[in-house]
């Protein structure tokens, strides 16, 4: 159960077998490395187990860090549970490399990235839980994530360029967890149009965004237990009965949503 902080050093090297049987809960690598040094440096990890690796700089340090192919390769010998990599700066169009070493990693946090699109999803992929928070999106990548056919929690949040949702999220039968909020989306037809065999969605997070018209299609998400539209500028409920088709949601918030009600029957197939 050690946790091992190594962050804000100066690491020039770390030798090949320095880890290799070691166990600990957490291991954390913030501005640990010259730029130039953190791929060669990532590969002395070979052989460690850990639950939780923190790669990455911390956002007030000189040293910046960007996203270079094959950077995370030696984490190829890593065994992990969960993965976060925080405050890389410029992509571009070397993302192909992001998840091939972590493809296999239960838990993926991506926070504060210069990310622009998801890179090649590996065949297979293990990945249950992905969090992409402060990344730079201008859509949300719904074809790409897609692929990560395990996903059961997906939170896509506080992301200032994300503001269209016009791709379709297709085929996630594992799925359960959505949570979009904290961007500044603004999109119609919502929701049965975004989600296509994702039976199992249960909690969809909306709130906090800018516009989303509601035409009460959720025949594709009508297993919705939890839907959290609050702080978001609505366009349906209170005109028409919107929220017919979710006979199971247990929890509705539409506080601070400029909605008037002006129909008898705004929540009328409510009935949990």
């Amino acid at each position: 159960n050690l946790t091992l902080v190594l962050s804000l050093n100066n690491i020039k090297s770390i030798e090949p077998g320095t880890f290799a049987g070691i166990h600990l809960a957490e291991l954390a690598l913030r501005s640990a490395f010259e730029s130039s040094m953190m791929q060669t440096s990532l590969q002395g990890l070979a052989g460690l187990q850990v639950s939780r690796l923190i790669v990455g700089v911390f956002n007030d340090d000189d040293r910046e860090q960007d996203f270079e192919k094959g950077l995370l390769d030696g984490l190829c010998q890593v065994q992990m549970e969960e993965f976060v990599l925080i405050c890389l700066r410029d992509f571009e169009d070397d993302t192909d490399t992001l998840f091939d070493c972590v493809g296999n990693v239960s838990t993926i946090r991506l926070v504060d990235l210069g990310l622009e699109q998801i890179s090649q999803v590996p065949v297979g992929s293990k990945v249950k839980q992905l969090e992409c928070k402060k990344c730079g999106f201008d859509d949300v990548p719904a074809m790409k994530l897609s692929l990560f056919k395990e996903l059961r929690v997906l939170r896509i949040t506080k992301n200032r360029s994300l503001k269209t949702f016009e791709q379709k999220f297709e085929g996630l039968s594992n799925l359960e967890v959505i949570d979009l909020s904290e961007n500044r989306l603004t999109f119609s037809r919502c929701c049965s149009r975004q989600f296509r065999n994702c039976p199992n969605l249960k909690h969809l997070n909306l709130s906090f965004n800018s516009y989303i018209r509601l035409t009460g299609d959720f025949n594709n998400v009508e297993n919705l237990l939890y839907l959290d539209l609050q702080h978001t500028t609505l366009f349906g409920p209170g005109s028409y009965p919107v929220f017919l088709s979710l006979q199971r949601l247990i929890y509705l918030d539409i506080s601070h949503t400029k909605t008037e009600v002006k129909f008898q029957c705004t929540f009328c197939g409510l009935n949990s």
